[in-house]
């Protein structure tokens, strides 16, 4: 989920760290991918649906396509992508050439089943330029991102199981009242299909900064998750995911207010100013609250759900309620220990003083997941609050061997040599940070 959150405190001011720097790429230029996919639709099911799923399954073919390009462009002009990275990009930059071309296909499958098979072949468009975008996001708003297309894979991957295994009872059924209520069941899953399209092209929206746009999509998918609760009270995904939603919605009044307000902006920025504060706080901070009160829903249906006990640490962090946050974050790492979580707790650690935890949280995250460049340059900085400052450069280098043009972590970098006594390292560091547009 969320990693990466901006931790408010009230009405006080709050810190946040952000990368500037800026990469050159030339020759960039749009390519254009095909793909086809099928779906099927049974007696029970949406003809309807089942062209939109087909539809689905081609873009992503599409992406998948556009992210091996992508991965091979960002290695040949030196600033190579972790896979979490392309596949953000892939999945939110696509734009759509034309229209789907669809065929129709009828297959008796037995002697009583027929099915309605739907073709469907797209058209994407992809542009290089993306990577140069990406490089230049704050890092805050590339953990979301990154976040919150793992959440949609997810929720996506969810949907299609149950729809498989929805299938294979109505095979299986023998009598009217048990396919008259997998019929209802498959009306329910097809809402859940929608409701996470409405949300993915929702993060589209709020990946092209449109977050007027976005939120109102977002606005749709709770509605639509809040119909099969209604008749489903007791369908944990539906709360987890309508949870999700609002906190997505949360996310862009943050960013939109952050673009809104930049004048108010600097490196390592401070942010003191209570009107700004409470503008983010009236939006924002509410959505955080009705997402706990769904979090709370799923994990009382589900008391294993880990992703529900993260999503709702988030939105603890988000109130600057660190303690049942970090309670939270334990009960994730008891139950699937994973980058993420470590990731959330160490920044949860941070907020609450205590260093030295966080540096093990954050050397516990890398070692899960070595290709999370970021967690580098986050350890480097929490070695540098302890003083290890020899220890911090190592992971500045590695941070640096992934980002080649990071700012931030030659600036870090630098201030470790510079502790150390090599000034000549340092003022070669503090150099390289000025000339990518470090201005600390």
């Amino acid at each position: 989920m969320m990693c990466g959150k901006i931790f408010r405190r009230g009405l006080t001011a709050f810190l946040i760290v952000i990368c500037l720097f800026s990469v050159t790429i030339v020759g960039a230029k749009i390519q254009m991918y095909t793909a086809t996919a099928e779906d099927y639709a049974n007696e029970i099911e949406s003809q309807d649906i089942a062209k939109l799923r087909a539809r689905d399954k081609a873009i992503k073919k599409a992406t998948k396509q556009a992210g091996v390009y992508l991965k091979s462009y960002s290695r040949s002009v030196n600033n190579e992508l972790t896979d979490d990275e392309i596949t953000a990009i892939t999945s939110n930059a696509w734009q759509l050439v034309g229209e789907p071309k669809y065929s129709r296909t009828v297959k008796q499958v037995s002697d009583e089943t027929t099915i309605i098979v739907w073709k469907a072949t797209v058209e994407i468009n992809v542009d290089d330029s993306e990577i140069q975008s990406w490089i230049k996001r704050e890092d805050n708003d590339k953990s979301t991102i990154i976040s919150q297309t793992r959440e949609a894979q997810k929720a996506s991957e969810e949907n299609e199981r149950q729809i498989e295994d929805l299938r294979e009872k109505y095979n299986r059924a023998t009598s009217q009242a048990e396919k008259d209520n997998l019929r209802k069941q498959m009306t329910n899953a097809d809402r859940d299909f929608l409701a996470n399209q409405k949300r993915e092209e929702g993060n589209k929206l709020k990946y092209e900064r449109d977050y007027d746009g976005a939120i109102k999509l977002y606005k749709e998918a709770i509605n639509n998750f809040t119909e099969i609760i209604m008749l489903n009270p007791d369908n944990y995904l539906a709360y987890y995911n309508r949870g999700l939603s609002n906190e997505y919605i949360g996310e862009c009044y943050t960013w939109k207010a952050l673009e809104e307000n930049k004048n108010l902006i600097i490196h390592d920025y401070y942010i003191g100013d209570t009107v700004f504060i409470t503008a983010i706080s009236f939006e924002s901070l509410e959505q955080s609250k009705m997402a706990i009160k769904d979090f709370d829903k799923a994990i009382q249906l589900k008391s294993n759900y880990s992703e529900a006990y993260n999503s709702r640490g988030e939105c603890y962090s988000e109130l600057n309620e660190q303690l049942k946050a970090k309670s939270d974050f334990d009960k994730v790492i008891q139950l699937n220990p994973n980058y993420v979580a470590y990731k959330n707790r160490a920044e949860c650690y941070l907020a609450l003083g205590d260093k030295q935890k966080a540096q093990i949280d954050f050397v516990k995250s890398i070692e899960l997941n070595p290709n999370y460049a970021n967690n580098y340059k986050k350890s480097g900085l929490a070695y540098i609050t302890i003083g290890q400052y020899e220890r911090a450069i190592q992971d500045f280098d590695k941070a640096i061997q992934f980002y080649p043009n990071d700012a931030e972590a030659y600036a870090g970098r630098g201030s470790c040599y510079q502790e150390l006594g090599d000034e000549t390292k340092a003022q070669a560091d503090f150099v390289k940070a000025k000339q990518l547009g470090y201005k600390g």
